[in-house]
């Protein structure tokens, strides 16, 4: 099934907020992790288009951004954030 302009933009918003909501636990800095109370449509088609890993359980409430969803959340957010009036420092840890 094609996505609509409308899909297109609720995952990349999505994608962005799951980044800017995001964190780490201290035995694993290297995973990034985020809440699942997003749309659960979008959320598919994020695991789907590889942005955030599939998870293992569903029960789990986070979800673990890949290193490909990353840089396109980095990369929407400071596009989004030049078009809003933000500046990088104001969004990125």
């Amino acid at each position: 099934m094609e996505k609509t302009e409308r899909d297109k933009l609720i995952d990349e918003l999505t994608l962005a907020l799951l980044y800017l909501t995001s964190f780490t636990e201290e035995d694993k800095p290297e995973v990034r992790m985020s809440w699942k109370s997003h749309d659960w449509t979008a959320m598919d088609r994020l695991v789907e288009d590889g942005f955030i890993e599939k998870p293992k359980c569903m029960r789990k409430h986070s979800r673990v951004l890949t290193n490909d969803g990353i840089e396109k959340a980095k990369e929407l957010l400071d596009r989004l954030g030049r078009s809003l009036g933000f500046a990088k420092k104001d969004w990125q840890d």
